[in-house]
């Protein structure tokens, strides 16, 4: 009788035991395909790398600025709560395989306030600000309105103190731009803009727009140029994401103070040729770390400022 009993003990037990294991074991098996697949593609397939750093860029960066979103409604404007997501969004760079080197960056972290300009080839730019943050602490970046309403990382920055511009009106622009120099002023803080006004991947920098140096001049503060060599080995129009070096040079502040309005267009000439002709050296210091292995190669001239370009020059990415 014992023996009977047991028995629809042990059987009642084992249906509901098995498939419990076997739903984990499923699980499992996918979880490892999957994960084999995704190594296969990424070793064998440029494409699929392409897309697939750039997607950890953007998901990373995403979920960040959502996580920090609440504890900056706390303090909404200040420019300080990116920090809060500046060690979660940096090891992206190692991750895809960007090296930075930065010269001169004891530069950008003394306490004063100033307008930094800086060339801007790629949405990987926004890196270099994040390799720099904590070295500047305080530092609030001019972008275009659209990013604005990119949830979440547009509110994100917004809450983190960046100020959207309307490009297609300039006016609009610099009354924006003006409006926060005051406070800028007061908490020494930096305004990173990018004054060529678009992304571009050419042998020369495109001219630059006025508005960063009439806010300098009016505000009587200092210009930083920030040069950055080219992405040898990212190629958005063949769509190659290699790892490489990107050099970095920070050069010394640029005084305003004896700046009249009628002389901005003057320093506007002599910052770009001062940035053109370090951008010049440091393109030909990348091109011989990267060799051969460059997806990108030019030599740029002196003479010409808009002949020569990148494999895929023309094309804003």
């Amino acid at each position: 009788m014992e023996a009977m009993e047991e028995a629809p003990v042990a059987a009642s037990m084992e249906p509901s035991s098995v498939p419990w294991l076997s739903r984990w074991d499923i699980w499992i098996l996918i979880s490892f395909i999957i994960s084999i697949t995704l190594v296969i593609l990424y070793d064998m397939s440029a494409k699929f790398r392409y897309y697939f750093k750039f997607a950890i860029y953007v998901i990373v960066c995403s979920i960040t600025a959502l996580f920090i979103i609440p504890p900056s409604l706390i303090r909404p404007r200040n420019v300080k709560n990116v920090l809060m997501g500046i060690p979660f969004v940096k090891p992206i760079s190692k991750i895809v395989g960007i090296h930075w080197e930065v010269v001169n960056k004891d530069i950008l972290a003394k306490d004063f306030p100033c307008v930094i300009v800086c060339n801007h080839q790629s949405a990987w730019d926004f890196m270099l600000i994040v390799e720099l943050w904590q070295v500047m602490q305080k530092c609030a970046c001019v972008a275009k309105r659209a990013i604005m309403y990119v949830f979440p990382f547009g509110w994100s920055a917004w809450l983190s103190g960046t100020v959207y511009i309307n490009r297609s009106n300039p006016g609009e622009c610099k009354t924006m731009i003006s409006a926060s120099a005051q406070q800028i002023q007061e908490t020494k803080t930096k305004l990173w803009i990018f004054p060529e006004g678009t992304r571009s991947k050419r042998a020369n920098l495109l001219p630059f727009k006025k508005g960063a140096f009439y806010i300098a001049v009016q505000n009587k503060l200092p210009i930083v140029p920030v040069v950055v060599s080219p992405y040898t080995f990212i190629n958005d129009e063949k769509k190659i994401f290699n790892t490489g070096k990107v050099l970095v040079k920070v050069l010394p502040p640029i005084d305003t103070s004896n700046v009249t309005p009628d002389g901005i267009s003057k320093l506007v000439e002599n910052c770009w040729e001062l940035m053109n002709n370090e951008y010049h050296k440091l393109t030909q210091t990348v091109q011989k770390i990267a060799g051969k292995d460059a997806v990108h190669s030019f030599a740029p001239s002196r003479e010409s400022k808009s002949n020569l370009s990148f494999p895929n020059g023309d094309r804003r990415s």
